[in-house]
């Protein structure tokens, strides 16, 4: 038993713990591979509990499909008064093409507040309660991080604080506070966003871009809004902000996009051009 889970079952006998681990899943369908999720509770801190909702393949009756080696993983990190729940579709997505994701589910919706919820997601995946069905299903030396808007800028602390092997920014910039650490980061990134975003603006993400440190691919999306990587169809238009595509093209591209990245920078493929203009139209730039 690790350290971890000394300390875990010690602020169990003092508090009290929250769910058991679950050594299956609900099946949810999916193709080319069923998914399943599971709810975990974690302990990110001695009086708070975090419910993680992970993502995984499985079989019709939820149990884990296993591989050799264990399968790539990814930690997605909500965006600020956002539900986690709105970043399940892409979840479930990503966990057809053969990926485990963790979506932990920050109770103020603000992860800016609690950055450590992000690495206490990482660490369930990577050392996960013995019995439950993530044991011997992820590959601890294959993790990304991900994030939508604010949930981007805490992404980014994550990744410099290692332990990921690659980052995700959705609409999304790192952290002004951060920029001297920058050159350290050591993973390749992708700068995700769209063309239509009237937040996380087209010219604000290139500028963020320009700082980040090679590998580092930047891939604008035409006519997507900035709540269109969520599963809220209409919060851009009651803002103001009419998108130019509809949410599931939006979030066909999204998720196709985010998979070519992970697929190579998990694999330590280098990032092209080619292999990131999946979705036409695409502004591509990679260094």
């Amino acid at each position: 038993m690790s350290w971890r889970y000394l300390w875990l079952a010690a602020a169990c006998a003092t508090v009290g713990c929250g769910l058991d681990a679950p050594a299956r899943g609900t099946p949810l369908g999916g193709a080319p591979l069923n998914v399943a999720r599971a709810r975990f509770e974690v302990r990110a801190r001695p009086l708070d509990l975090l419910p993680v909702d992970v993502f995984f393949p499985a079989d019709a009756n939820g149990a884990a499909l296993r591989v050799e080696g264990g399968r790539p993983a990814l930690v997605y990190v909500q965006g600020g008064a956002v539900p986690s729940a709105d970043y399940h579709w892409l979840a479930q997505r990503l966990a057809s093409a053969g990926f485990v994701v963790a979506v932990p589910s920050v109770a103020s919706q603000l992860a800016l507040f609690s950055v450590d919820d992000g690495e206490a997601a990482r660490w369930l995946l990577v050392d996960p309660p013995a019995g439950s069905v993530l044991e011997g299903l992820v590959d601890a030396s294959r993790v990304a991080v991900a994030g939508h808007s604010l949930g981007g800028v805490v992404a980014g602390k994550l990744a410099l604080g290692g332990g990921f092997r690659a980052l995700v920014l959705h609409a999304s910039f790192t952290d002004p506070a951060d920029e001297q650490r920058l050159p350290g980061l050591g993973m390749p990134v992708l700068s995700l966003a769209g063309g239509a975003d009237c937040s996380a603006k087209p010219d604000s993400v290139r500028e963020g871009f320009a700082k980040l440190p090679s590998p580092a691919a930047r891939v604008m999306l035409p006519g997507v809004g900035h709540f269109q990587f969520t599963a809220q169809a209409e919060t851009d238009r009651g803002r103001g902000c009419v998108p130019g595509v509809p949410l599931e093209a939006a979030h066909e591209g999204v998720a196709r996009t985010t998979r070519a990245f992970l697929n190579g920078a998990l694999s330590g493929r280098p990032l092209t051009v080619d292999g990131l203009a999946v979705v036409p139209g695409a502004e591509v730039e990679v260094r």
